[in-house]
């Protein structure tokens, strides 16, 4: 997924060239050679005495914001509606999520083997309506990084022609605002990726219980990276309910650039993982880390 995006905002990045090199026509204004230093965000770009004169009205500024916004929109949120393609991305994870869930109940308990097939699994109406509120969220969420975006290049572009900057300097602060735009919507994607994983983990978990009246949970299995956060890595090993997990998550960021992961598993009659020489190997590896 992230190729794919780099290879939307390289699109972004030539469509607005063209629109920009047509649009953003003037004069350089004569003045003395003196240079002065403005502040756009976090970055700084030099204007010189000479400023930019550009023959552009307010409502040929509109129409240039407008033609930016649909720029932006037909990369970002191509193919609406159930072919848009971040939907895509998400619906494999959460299969493979669904699989691997699959996959650990099956090994863990008989009854639940013999009673489930991974095709009736993934045409269940529980699954479908999954997917589709995955969707939503996907959609969402891209609606909302080129909605910024767009924001973001309407401040540059009126901020440029307000002071007089001329077009090679707003064409480089544009593709640094992109750049920006680019590592947020990489980070949205990872969120979703993983997220849509964790997600089906949690619903078959949930599911195992409700229909078959399995005693189930999550075995919490951290990254255990340098970076990874120590609230997150103290889980490690430990198991814990699907409303619990789904507390953690929608709590402090949590889920934001986290590398965990959750499976079902089977508990027994003290809430504890059958296995229990996995929860002490999990257990040292906490320990080693937290070390």
């Amino acid at each position: 997924m992230y190729r794919d995006i780099e290879e939307r905002y390289l699109g972004i990045k030539t469509d607005l060239k063209q629109l920009l090199d047509a649009r953003l026509t003037g004069r350089v204004r004569e003045g003395n050679a003196q240079a002065s230093f403005s502040v756009h965000g976090d970055i700084i770009y030099q204007v010189n005495a000479a400023t930019y004169i550009y023959d552009m009205t307010a409502q040929q500024l509109a129409d240039l914001l407008e033609r930016v916004q649909v720029i932006l929109d037909d990369h970002l949120l191509g193919g609406l509606g159930q072919d848009m393609w971040a939907l895509a991305y998400v619906a494999e994870e959460y299969q493979r999520g669904t699989l691997n869930a699959f996959t650990n109940l099956s090994v863990q308990s008989p009854v639940y083997a013999s009673q489930t097939t991974l095709s009736a699994l993934l045409s269940s109406p529980a699954y479908q309506n999954q997917i589709a509120a995955a969707y939503v969220s996907t959609y969402s969420d891209w609606v909302g990084i080129s909605d910024k975006a767009r924001a973001d290049l309407a401040n540059v572009i009126s901020d440029a022609i307000g002071r007089g900057v001329n077009p090679k300097e707003t064409a480089s602060l544009i593709s640094k605002r992109l750049d920006v735009s680019m590592s947020d919507a990489k980070n949205i994607a990872q969120t979703e990726q993983v997220g849509a994983l964790r997600k089906a983990q949690w619903a078959e978990t949930t599911w195992a219980k409700e229909r078959l009246g399995l005693n189930t949970g999550l075995l919490w299995l951290s990254a255990l990276k340098p970076t990874t956060r120590a609230w997150h890595a103290a889980r490690h090993g430990k198991v814990y309910t699907v409303e619990n997990v789904e507390s953690f998550y929608a709590e402090n960021g949590n889920k934001y650039r986290c590398y965990c992961s959750q499976i079902p598993a089977i508990l027994n009659d003290k809430g504890q993982v059958v296995n229990e020489g996995l929860s002490d190997r999990l257990a040292d590896e906490r320990k080693n880390w937290e070390k």
